[in-house]
């Protein structure tokens, strides 16, 4: 992972598979926005990032639209999102839109409404509900 316009709130992340993620604020709560692929070369480094991407937030939304690739590492960051989350008390809920691979792949393993919601409307207002 390399660094581009910074990094936490605000700032973009890329890794040299062109994976990239933005961390926005949006009506009180951090989102973050994947695009490319989510899979074992590039979820081990987001994973080392949780800590950082969760202190002090209020609410987080990771945004999965984008993921064109899911994997088995991309659901252990969900994971890992989400027991961070829980262990700051943190309101957590995933973007996927049905019928898309992240979507499948998250239910396939159990990971389903409440936490992952079909837009990011829905997910926006559950962690606010939720904070």
């Amino acid at each position: 992972m390399r660094n581009r316009d910074g990094a936490g709130p605000g700032g973009r992340l890329e890794d040299d598979g062109g994976l990239t993620f933005d961390v926005v604020a949006d009506h009180g709560a951090r989102v973050l926005r994947m695009r490319g692929e989510l899979d074992i070369a590039v979820a081990p480094g987001l994973e080392t990032q949780v800590p950082q991407l969760v202190a002090g937030a209020t609410g987080l939304v990771l945004d999965l639209t984008a993921v064109t690739f899911f994997d088995s590492a991309g659901v252990r960051l969900v994971d890992r999102l989400a027991r961070e989350c829980g262990r700051l008390t943190v309101p957590f809920a995933v973007v996927a839109r049905p019928g898309t691979t992240p979507a499948r792949v998250l239910e396939i393993v159990g990971f389903g409404p409440p936490l992952v919601r079909a837009d990011l409307a829905a997910a926006l207002a559950a962690v606010r509900d939720r904070a």
